[in-house]
């Protein structure tokens, strides 16, 4: 039985990827009467054609600029209809009916924005009358690609960025009783809190190479003590690499850090099988590992961070790390409780564990270098 759960659980991390996020951005304004989302879409992301399809030919921008009205036509309805059922708003606790409108398309000759890349985005303006009295304005994000609504609320003093995790929701706007008229007041706990879920989800259960490095690191001593310092200790690593590459103080090109990652997973399985107990050595790779990591966590923070700077990237950075760590700790915390019932076997499933960690980290290092 035991050897059935691991062959599976093999197939299964071979034909995973690993930090897959994908994010829709759009900014919170408020002018004229009405609140406001606008921002840029990936055309590609609200077909059915091609969306979440690994192998689907993509859609650049020169082609979609030529191409006939009635596949522009097609291309709006079809963003529109993702959008509605990705999306909801509300406003003291009753739904709200939105307009979203494509301004690019309404001019000829069509002129989509620039990308880098060349991939074909469109401009897409989400309108509603913006209601008197007090409440909250909330937005709701639910994807089955897990993809991520980040939304951009300016202030006075502060930019605040909030990632609305797939079947999530955040305060955009809250008007107090007695306020004449409504002001974006998105609050840093807020702000804090949906960071935390960020970082979360970002182990689980979207980061598969994240969680068995961790797991790696539970097979070799499965005690909660010495693990807890370990998972300490990694964060506290990989949040200095995070933070100097986030305040542009460090940049390395995404793949060989990727590679290195892969690499590091498969050290960890190894290890495992040749090392009988837990040394001193461990902490040093540990905290090695852990500065390759958050040079990873990077790419995939920068992507959402967009253009903030300075004082704005603290709670992103604050919110994104605890999340991580609180992942950290549940993936060893449940890893424990399974283990408990099958204690007897404990060597086994070390063993066991360990060969699929270094199968993993080895597919994925070669799958990297020649991708």
């Amino acid at each position: 039985m035991i050897r059935r759960i691991l062959l599976f659980l093999i197939f299964s991390v071979l034909v995973s990827g690993a930090h897959q996020v994908d994010s829709v951005e759009l900014e919170f304004l408020q002018a004229d009467g009405k609140w406001k989302l606008e921002g840029l879409l990936d055309i590609a992301y609200m077909l059915p054609e091609s969306r979440g399809v690994e192998d689907a030919p993509p859609l650049f921008r020169k082609d979609v600029m030529v191409e006939p009205p009635e596949t522009h036509a097609r291309y709006k309805r079809e963003a529109e209809k993702m959008m509605r059922q990705l999306l909801k708003l509300e406003y003291g606790g009753k739904e709200l009916d939105w307009d979203i409108r494509f301004p690019e398309f309404e001019k000829a000759p069509l002129v989509l924005p620039p990308e880098e890349g060349g991939w074909a985005l469109m401009k897409a303006e989400i309108t509603t009358p913006a209601l008197p009295g007090p409440g909250n304005l909330t937005a709701y994000w639910s994807d089955d690609l897990q993809s991520e609504l980040i939304v951009i609320v300016e202030q006075e003093d502060m930019i605040g960025l909030f990632p609305i995790s797939s079947g999530m929701s955040a305060v955009l706007l809250k008007v107090a009783e007695g306020e004449n008229a409504p002001s974006a007041t998105p609050t840093r706990v807020a702000q804090t809190e949906s960071w935390i879920v960020s970082g979360f989800r970002h182990v689980v259960p979207l980061g598969l190479d994240h969680l068995l490095f961790i797991l790696g690191l539970f097979l070799l001593a499965p005690r909660l003590k010495p693990l807890l310092g370990q998972s300490l200790l990694f964060t506290l690593a990989h949040s200095i690499t995070l933070a100097l590459a986030v305040f542009g103080l460090v940049s390395l090109p995404g793949r060989p850090v990727e590679i290195l990652i892969a690499a590091s997973i498969a050290w960890i399985g190894i290890e495992n099988l040749v090392v009988r107990k837990l040394k001193p050595s461990r902490l040093y790779l540990v905290f090695g590992f852990g500065l390759l990591h958050g040079l990873g966590f990077a790419g995939v923070l920068l992507e959402k961070l967009g253009e903030l700077k300075g004082k704005d990237l603290a709670l992103p950075l604050i919110g994104f790390n605890i999340g991580v760590e609180l992942a950290q700790l549940a993936v060893l915390a449940v890893a424990a409780l399974l283990l408990w019932p099958v204690r007897k076997w404990t060597k086994q499933i070390q063993a066991g564990g360990s060969v699929l960690i270094a199968l993993a980290g080895l597919f994925w290092m070669i799958e990297r270098i020649f991708a």
